[in-house]
């Protein structure tokens, strides 16, 4: 939801998005859960079920929280650039970063996002998984390593000498059609370079990837749609910060007609677990099936309501049944 959002004229609606996507191919029961089940939980009035499926669903695991904190600084520096305002030194920025972790983490050891479902919510502390002190600090150092990376990096340099009327999008949350499909897209950094669009994405997990054409197609559909710019003048880039490692990619025709029949594959799969799709009034929730895939379910926010089963796995506890050691 984006600040300053009327809750009362809120729709639930079927927009395609790649997590979407990806969510609905792990498990359908958790697809349930993140856009069915979950909806209207910030209510006062909500049933226990619904609110507790909303507050686990914001719950986010140690590297996507370190994730965001870093995507948060960037977008705050950029935003920053676009607007002519100076940008803090490197050490400063990570201070105040892992400060902010600092009462991130306090806020959810204590549990506050079930009183404040904005607050910081980490799936290792409602889940009470163990932790060692080390593999927090751990944390803590791969955003300050990715931060450095990032402000000292030749990328970044360029980046200050983009035209302040050159960019684009930094960071927003946008939709686009193909057909008659709604497709949630979100850049981390755009700007116009001549004819060309530059699009880059931010990485900050520990191994290289092999590029996500599907992701990439997305954002070159957006900026046809958005700014009318051809697909091979869209110019894609990944940029992984711990390994200082920028990916630099080109979009292919063949490449944009397969996403697309891709995409209209999907949506006629999540269409199918649908029993109105105007309104997007979904089955029951046991039309949607829970994967058998347990490690799967060892990640999943939801596995507290869905899979309680399997929790003393995920702490590492001895499961109930289990023969005795010796």
């Amino acid at each position: 939801m984006k600040a300053g959002t009327d809750l009362a004229e809120l729709k639930n609606e079927c927009a395609w998005s790649k997590s979407r996507d990806e969510t609905f191919r792990t498990c359908p029961r958790r697809y349930y859960y993140q856009y069915y089940g979950s909806w209207g939980g910030w209510e006062a009035t909500a049933p226990e079920r619904t609110r507790q499926l909303y507050v686990v669903k914001q719950l986010k695991t140690r590297p996507m929280w370190a994730g965001e904190r870093v995507h948060l600084c960037v977008e705050r520096s950029l935003k920053n650039l676009s607007r002519g305002i100076a940008v803090l030194s490197p050490d400063k920025i990570a201070e105040v970063t892992l400060a902010q972790m600092r009462d991130d983490y306090r806020s959810s050891q204590q549990g506050n996002y079930w009183k404040k479902p904005k607050s910081c919510a980490l799936f290792e502390h409602e889940y009470g998984v163990p932790v060692p002190r080390e593999r927090w600090q751990q944390t803590a150092d791969d955003v300050r390593e990715c931060l450095h990376t990032f402000y000292t990096s030749a990328l970044f340099a360029e980046l200050r000498a983009v035209p302040r009327d050159a960019w684009l999008q930094i960071e927003e949350l946008d939709k686009f059609a193909l057909d008659d499909i709604r497709i949630w897209a979100k850049i981390d950094c755009s700007f116009r370079d001549g004819a060309a669009v530059r699009i880059y994405d931010w990485k900050t997990g520990r191994s290289l990837a092999e590029a996500n054409t599907l992701q990439l197609v997305c954002y070159s559909l957006y900026a046809q749609a958005k700014w009318g710019t051809a697909f091979e003048n869209v110019l894609p880039a990944e940029f992984y910060l711990l390994v200082n490692r920028l990916q630099e990619y080109q979009v292919k025709a063949a490449d944009v007609e397969d996403a697309k029949q891709y995409i209209r594959g999907s949506v006629a799969d999540m269409h199918s677990l649908l029993a109105d799709v105007g309104q997007n009034e979904p089955l029951a929730e046991a039309a949607f099936e829970k994967t058998d895939n347990s490690r799967s379910c060892l990640r999943c926010n939801f596995i507290g309501p869905c899979r309680p089963d399997l929790l003393p796995r995920l702490r590492g506890e001895p499961e109930p049944g289990a023969p005795a050691d010796g």
